[in-house]
């Protein structure tokens, strides 16, 4: 028969194994390391992970009944895409690993810069990032706890993007660095900007949900081309908004409406069919280029003023390009567009891939593999 004495030793040890077993779970890296002196909260390197998990699941060459969710799969399968300028077929693993090395390079180097200029947040952007915060963990927090991707760490990879912000108007903004001229602004717009003044005459019937029909979108094919026709008689200025681009649509928009065997409740109601807006080259990235939903084309086919017609699947637009100097001045289109993003935006970000890239890399292998991408969840 055992001891009172053995047995308390056992439960001893017992004891002991378990508070050594507590302690390891205590002792989860909350760090995976620095790039460049900038140290990458384990947090932040769970995100940046998830978020490189997703861009490369939608790329993955999956089998038969495997899906996006299949973390097993995915980390398995072929994947291929285009990271920074270098086109890349790797496994799921390798490819989210380069994703994610190269996501923390980019956090690091925001983090450094920012520290350098001596800048802080305004409390607007920090409004920002905690709206978004809240929005995000609303949505996702579930998940993301389950990856262990804490609300702290959510804060500190949007604010590392408003930091990114501040830094650009540290630099090219009108009280910056380098500020973008407006010669630099005048050659931008003219040359890789549109600006269009359209009359939207609808395909879809929003009522029920209905697609126009063959006949149904002749005949506002029809209505769109007249539309046009006489915009080229009544609205030849230069400049955007005139009287008769709403009485246009007042009397086309009624007419596609009844088309589609809708109604508007008054002829009012067409003013909302007017558009006016400036396209940058990001928002024009969204329009295709092959002949369908081509915003581009169409309008390079005419004259600058003159009015065309562009299918776009959803509408047909009565349209033309107008100069939008012609309307406005450059402080104006700066006021009301984010310009300075369009313009230096990917410049800067590429400069910040390009930096954090350069940095000395202390990253702790034995703690990223503590967090490995075959630890990810999809579910919860």
């Amino acid at each position: 028969m055992r001891s009172i004495k053995t047995k308390l030793c056992s439960l001893g040890m017992a004891a002991a194994m378990l508070l050594a077993l507590a302690g390891c779970n205590l002792s989860t890296p909350s760090s995976v390391g620095s790039i460049g002196g900038v140290d990458i909260p384990a947090g932040v390197y769970l995100l940046a992970q998830y978020d490189a998990y997703n861009t490369a699941s939608a790329l993955a060459d999956l089998a038969t009944g495997e899906t996006a969710n299949d973390v097993s799969a995915v980390l398995r399968a072929e994947c291929t895409g285009t990271i920074g300028d270098e086109e890349v077929t790797a496994t799921g693993e390798e490819y989210i690993a380069r994703l994610t090395l190269r996501a923390l390079e980019y956090y690091a180097a925001v983090e450094q810069k920012f520290a350098d200029l001596g800048a802080t947040l305004e409390d607007a952007a920090m409004t920002t990032v905690q709206d978004s915060v809240d929005s995000l963990w609303q949505t996702n927090g579930d998940l993301y706890a389950a990856n262990g991707i804490g609300r702290q760490s959510v804060q500190a990879y949007l604010e590392n993007a408003q930091k990114a912000s501040t830094i650009l108007t540290l630099t090219y903004g009108p009280e910056g660095s380098d500020p973008v001229s407006d010669a630099e602004y005048t050659d931008f717009l003219n040359n890789e900007c549109y600006y269009i003044e359209t009359v939207q005459l609808p395909l879809v019937d929003y009522t029920t949900y209905t697609m126009a029909d063959d006949d149904q979108k002749s005949t506002i094919m029809d209505l769109a081309a007249a539309c046009a026709e006489e915009l080229n008689r009544t609205a030849t200025g230069e400049t955007a908004g005139s009287a008769a681009v709403y009485e246009a649509a007042s009397t086309y928009v009624p007419q596609a409406m009844e088309a589609l065997g809708a109604t508007m409740e008054s002829a009012e109601q067409a003013a909302y069919y007017v558009g006016a807006q400036l396209y940058t080259p990001d928002d024009l990235a969204s329009y295709g280029g092959d002949g369908y939903n081509n915003l581009t084309d169409p309008l390079d086919a005419v004259a600058l003023n003159q009015w065309t017609t562009i299918d776009l699947g959803t509408v047909v637009l009565a349209a033309r390009r107008v100069d939008p100097l012609q309307t406005y001045t450059v402080e104006d289109l700066t006021g009301m567009y984010d310009l300075l993003t369009a313009l230096k935006g990917e410049e800067l970000q590429n400069q910040f891939y390009a930096d954090g890239a350069a940095m000395e890399h202390a990253l702790d292998e034995g703690a990223m593999r503590t967090y490995s991408a075959s630890k990810i969840k999809k579910e919860v």
